[in-house]
């Protein structure tokens, strides 16, 4: 079973030194003068490691711990341990399930998380530097589903999982199942016009999660990450990724 070769991974798994998150060179005065929430934002150059800006800090939830399970799966992809095409259920792949569960199908990403195991997830995100990391169960949404904990995560660990997930995309699988992000309909839907975008976007009864990757037609490629929480109404999440796109676009 895949899963077996996942926990295997894990235990052994060491730190990619070469992935690291470097210096901070300026603030986002819009994002943290923003009332009706709380915000952590960070704008990563993804060739270079360096965070180009940031603000906020601290924990934040998250819905589904998407972005870890698919940054695990991706470095066992480049492991060649798991193949995106291995078929994991009826007439589904790994490439199917994750392409699902990073739109928003919860059965998907708590299938996803039966194969990998939170256990083994859990081992490798520490062994990879993700400390201030805490991670659950996939809240299933049906009657009677068992009632689970959301993950919690910071910018920083975010920013580390999205460095990995960047170093698998010269494969297709990958940025298949990262393209077309379902960015509403709010303010944050006309963000990177022009630009080529993929990545995540988690919502919860009072947060909204941002986790993108922009590739602007110069070959620019930037890591965009919004956390969010005691929001006032979603569409303050939205302004406030649109504040985060702005300022990346002055860097």
């Amino acid at each position: 079973m895949i899963h077996v070769f996942l926990a295997f991974f894990a235990l052994t798994a060491s730190p990619l030194t070469t992935l690291t998150v470097q210096t901070q060179l300026s603030s986002i005065p819009a994002i943290e003068e923003l009332p009706g929430g709380e915000f952590a934002a960070m704008v990563i150059d993804l060739q270079t490691g360096d965070v180009l800006t940031s603000t906020g800090s601290g924990s934040f939830p998250l819905d589904d711990p998407d972005i870890f399970m698919l940054a695990y799966v991706v470095e066992l992809m480049q492991e060649n341990i798991v193949s995106p095409d291995t078929i994991v259920g009826r007439d589904e792949t790994v490439a199917d399930r994750f392409r699902r569960a990073l739109h928003g199908n919860r059965e998907a990403a708590g299938r996803a998380m039966w194969a990998v195991g939170l256990e083994s997830l859990s081992a490798w995100v520490g062994a990879n530097g993700m400390t201030d990391t805490e991670l659950h169960d996939i809240q299933l949404l049906w009657a009677g589903a068992p009632e689970t904990d959301p993950s919690i995560s910071t910018p920083g660990d975010i920013a580390r999982a999205l460095q990995i997930i960047h170093s698998g995309m010269n494969m297709s699988a990958v940025r298949e199942i990262l393209e077309n992000p379902d960015m509403g309909e709010g303010q944050a839907s006309s963000i990177a016009e022009g630009w080529d975008l993929y990545g995540w976007v988690d919502s919860g009864e009072s947060h909204k999660t941002f986790v993108l990757i922009a590739i602007s037609p110069e070959g620019s490629e930037l890591g965009l990450i919004l956390l969010s929480d005691d929001l006032c109404c979603v569409e303050k999440g939205d302004l406030a990724m649109m504040l985060l796109w702005e300022a990346a676009l002055q860097l």
